[in-house]
């Protein structure tokens, strides 16, 4: 398991919490107290803020977290969440989607060589390998990549759309579902992992998936509750249903066969829509739960 303590520094926590400018005047978002009591919340270490009390330094709470997910080997997915493009809103009003990105790539490589400017003494580097983040020794060659996302929030889900925006535009309807299933999925596996406290291993079947999250959200049906309540639910089985079988008929994973049908432009857009409405439901339970 990599070691990750060396970032337990406070100039590098100050560079995760945003009191860094690192490209013209961007630097990685900035997390306010209550932010980072939510943070430490949502990787299951949780902290309340008190308003009009007495709380720690906004540092600290990030110093806290480090040490916690160490322990855990969980570091990555906390430098995956805080590195994701989803979070640097303050980059929209830039309107152009290639400057956005641009301006996301350099922040995160600042970042790092600011980060690892204060490695150096240790020799180590923070690097992003193979999607995921590592401490390694100095001298590797080091391949900055934007990490895949660990946490999943209301924005990254409405994000489907951009996602999709190349496939519609090359008439590529397989993949607008494929990247619909997959949201479906990283939505479920989130809530699952979350709940249970413990890494999921899918198997890439749908149907297991989204029975295993909704016995943890208690939204199967049951006898006792209102007709009207037990429909809905079993209506939104048969979307999921639905969406996984067209993705295994369908989808780009898999080859041409008999029963592989013509998707339209209208199909392939009623897919993504309804991944988003059931991922946006799914995620508003939980919270809620």
């Amino acid at each position: 398991m990599n070691d990750f303590s060396l970032l337990n520094n406070r100039k590098i926590i100050d560079i995760l919490i945003g009191d860094i400018k690192l490209f013209e005047q961007y630097g990685l978002p900035y997390m306010s107290g209550p932010n980072l009591c939510q943070l430490c919340t949502s990787f299951g270490f949780p902290h309340t803020y008190s308003w009009g009390g007495v709380n720690g330094s906004r540092w600290t709470y990030m110093q806290s977290l480090l040490d916690f997910l160490n322990k855990q080997g969980r570091v990555p997915e906390l430098l995956s969440y805080l590195f994701n493009m989803s979070r640097f809103e303050e980059l929209n009003s830039l309107g152009n989607v290639d400057k956005i990105k641009h301006i996301h790539k350099s922040i995160i490589s600042i970042a790092l060589k600011q980060i690892n400017s204060h490695l150096l003494i240790a020799k180590k580097e923070l690097r992003i390998k193979n999607n995921s983040f590592v401490l390694s020794d100095i001298g590797e060659k080091s391949v900055i990549e934007t990490p895949k996302v660990r946490i999943v929030t209301y924005q990254y889900i409405r994000e489907l759309p951009e996602r999709i925006k190349e496939d519609l535009s090359n008439k590529d309807y397989d993949s607008v579902i494929t990247k619909s299933r997959t949201l479906l999925e990283e939505v479920l596996i989130y809530i699952i992992e979350q709940l249970t406290k413990e890494r999921y291993k899918s198997n890439g079947d749908l149907i297991k998936i989204y029975q295993e999250a909704t016995d943890l959200l208690n939204m199967r049906q049951k006898k006792e509750w209102d007709k009207r309540v037990n429909e809905l639910l079993g209506g939104l089985h048969k979307i999921v249903n639905s969406i996984s079988s067209m993705r295994n008929i369908n989808s780009d994973a898999h080859g041409v066969g008999a029963s592989r049908i013509s998707i339209s432009e209208r199909e392939a857009l009623l897919v993504a829509n309804s991944a988003i409405m059931l991922a946006e439901y799914w995620l508003g339970v939980f919270e809620k739960k």
